[in-house]
């Protein structure tokens, strides 16, 4: 009988090693975008807006390293800078390539997910999401 921590710990393997497939599936697209590329580009596709200082948050990165980062995604026309308001840092959007890159990403990611839960009951996979989506609660909560 396998203990509670030990349960966890395949549960943390499991997550990371699923995503980090799925992410080095998806690199092979028409984007030659690396791991951490793809995250930030997902980070700005699902908050329109947001800035360098909160993706560095967002990741528990360094600000020059969001940065560097950053300034290579603009370079390859997938990100830009929106129109400034007020405060501080400059916001960021994607380019329609970045919106291209994004859209694949998920797309590969989602084979991924498709692929594994191909042999599950529509209840498994159904509770399986159920699950999925308690726990990212519990790890979004204040």
């Amino acid at each position: 009988m396998s203990s509670r921590h030990d349960d966890s710990t395949a549960v943390l393997r499991a997550l990371v090693a699923i995503s980090r497939r799925g992410l080095a599936d998806a690199r092979y697209g028409d984007a030659p975008l690396s791991i951490t590329d793809q995250s930030i580009v997902m980070a700005i596709a699902e908050q329109p807006g947001i800035r360098s200082i909160d993706i560095a948050k967002m990741f528990r990165l360094n600000r020059s390293t969001v940065s560097r980062q950053l300034s290579a995604l603009t370079t390859l026309g997938v990100v830009r800078e929106a129109a400034a308001d007020s405060g501080r840092g400059r916001p960021l959007e994607l380019t329609d390539e970045g919106l291209a890159a994004y859209r694949g990403t998920l797309d590969a990611l989602q084979a991924v997910i498709t692929d594994h839960l191909s042999s599950w009951t529509d209840a498994e996979v159904s509770r399986f999401a159920h699950d999925l989506q308690r726990f990212d609660r519990g790890a979004t909560a204040p």
